[in-house]
């Protein structure tokens, strides 16, 4: 009886050890009131350029921000949430060619990266209707 009792708890860790890691590898969409507030703590906060998209794609451009290692690009088709990273890097550019629904609204925000690898807050939200290059205020 006792064997069994141990061969139920080894299988039970097994199937805990699963979904930690299946939660671990699998993004998961963030809700921005998930997110915790943070304080740029003189670390500027990005702000974008404005660029006009076309086509199959939407270009995006920010400023530089001074001290920062890199850049966070987050887009959501909710302005409220749902945002996931769609790249990380040093450029103040980069080139969405990933929107799966040409003609739909696409909502982007940016962080920096410190040296200390710290994030600035979010940049204010920018809105992109994919296939147009329409620009909008976030309304």
């Amino acid at each position: 009886m006792r064997k069994w009792g141990l061969v139920v708890l080894g299988i039970m860790l097994a199937l805990a050890s699963v979904s930690l890691v299946e939660k671990a590898l699998i993004p998961q969409p963030t809700r921005l009131n998930d997110i915790p507030p943070v304080e740029p703590g003189g670390f500027s906060i990005p702000v974008w350029v404005v660029t006009d998209g076309s086509g199959e794609q939407v270009p995006l451009r920010w400023r530089s921000v001074p001290g920062a290692l890199a850049y966070t690009l987050w887009r959501s088709r909710d302005p409220d949430g749902g945002y996931r990273v769609i790249h990380q890097g040093s450029d103040t550019t980069y080139t969405d060619r990933d929107c799966p629904d040409p003609g739909e609204q696409y909502f982007y925000m940016l962080t920096a990266i410190d040296s200390e690898f710290g994030d600035s807050g979010y940049s204010e939200k920018k809105c992109v209707k994919h296939s147009g290059g329409q620009e909008h205020d976030g309304r």
